[in-house]
């Protein structure tokens, strides 16, 4: 009874399945299908070309060149939404052929041989991608890519004697020629070379790791001096809190430690705000900025830095180096603070810590070391060159 009952809800899903879509053990479950899904618009009237705020990741489902290509197309796009629900969209790309196209040979002359494109100097491509994805390793795209390399499409096959402009159209004939002579189970459509694909209208730098995040920029650019708004391209890092700093090894519950992982960030930003602000009233162009981890304090702002091989920044600039021998450990002078008792005893303690954790083999301690101190807040020993933080391209683009 159950294998009966089995066989007839496979028989209703194929029954409910789009037509060319093929049906398999593998294909979507019947409740999935008879759960109302939101319908993409489909209106033939309709201008469904690619803008950038498609994607940033799409599947290029097929291409088309030649007299036809651009209303094949846009047909298939069409059909794609109307048929199955997808959200398809048309892009169209010239491409400038070189002028200059060598080939083998010289003529009269002895100068090379130049050939001439078939179709002209200029090529007109027509792509239909589909779906909008974040990322290209998204769940959803791989199961839609999979989906749609099965697909078959009445804009695809075309009637007997018709012709297609679909792209390597030939070429896939050919590999389903060779799938039926070797017994080959697999089974793709006229879309079975689909692939992930980037938006092209996005530009590269879109797709390049880097700047900050959404979350760190919203809680940076409320701040008065954040880093955010240094106008320079680097800074001078002097001071670090780090917000993990203030929690012990000792065995507490999760929300308790979650609880003192919160207060010692917030101890941490508060501290770099402090020392920020007192810097300013010394007349230091200093700055703040607030990662998920800690909170730093920089000062001054420098167009031209080089990156090492090692990774590290260097400053030509003078007066960067300044800073790092004011605020650095590594020198005597002190002249931006007179340390309070208290702070003189502080730091004779971190001098010896220092001295008995970078002592060496035989025993010397370390020399020249000269913790500093700001309104009674640590600075770090070694002052270091970093990038001045921005938003990233990818964020700008999402909020636009």
């Amino acid at each position: 009874m159950s294998r009966q009952l089995f066989s007839l809800i496979l028989v209703l899903q194929c029954a409910a399945a789009p037509e060319g879509q093929l049906c398999t053990e593998a294909a979507e479950p019947l409740w999935h299908q008879l759960v109302p899904r939101k319908r993409v618009q489909s209106d033939p009237e309709g201008d469904y070309t690619l803008a950038k705020e498609n994607g940033p990741w799409l599947i290029l489902a097929a291409s088309f060149s030649g007299p036809q290509a651009e209303k094949q197309a846009r047909d298939l796009v069409l059909e794609l939404r109307r048929q199955f629900n997808l959200t398809a969209y048309y892009y169209g790309m010239t491409f400038q052929l070189e002028d200059a196209n060598p080939g083998r040979g010289l003529d009269s002359y002895g100068g090379r041989i130049k050939r001439r494109y078939q179709r002209g100097d200029r090529v007109r491509e027509h792509a239909v991608l589909v779906g909008e994805f974040p990322t290209i390793d998204d769940p959803a795209a791989q199961k839609m890519l999979k989906q749609i390399k099965r697909l078959s499409p009445n804009a695809l096959n075309p009637a007997a004697g018709e012709p297609t402009a679909q792209s390597l159209a030939t070429v896939r004939e050919f590999h389903e020629f060779l799938r039926d002579k070797i017994g080959s189970s697999t089974k793709k459509g006229p879309m079975g070379h689909a692939f992930l694909s980037s938006n092209p209208l996005l530009p590269k730098e879109y797709f390049i790791s880097q700047g900050i995040d959404n979350a760190v920029a919203r809680w940076n650019e409320p701040v008065e001096y954040s880093l955010l708004k240094c106008p320079g391209n680097y800074s001078v890092r002097v001071a670090t809190f780090k917000g993990r700093s203030a929690l012990k090894a000792a065995k507490v519950k999760r929300n308790q430690a979650e609880e003192k992982v919160s207060n010692a960030l917030h101890i941490a930003a508060e501290n770099a705000h402090l020392l920020t602000v007192a810097l300013r009233e010394k007349g230091w162009e200093a700055y703040e900025f607030h990662d998920r981890h800690e909170s730093y304090v920089t000062i001054g702002s420098f167009r031209d830095g080089n990156t090492a091989p090692n990774g590290s920044i260097i400053l030509a600039d003078r007066d960067a180096q300044v800073i790092i021998n004011t605020f650095g450990g590594t020198t005597p002078n002190n002249i931006f603070n007179r340390p309070a008792l208290q702070d003189n005893f502080l730091e004779q303690q971190q001098k010896q810590r220092f001295n008995e954790l970078f002592a060496s083999t035989a025993g010397q301690v370390a020399q020249g070391f000269h913790p500093k101190q700001f309104v009674g807040m640590p600075l770090d020993i070694h002052p270091q060159p970093v990038k001045v933080p921005r938003h990233s391209v990818s964020t700008a683009y999402a909020r636009n």
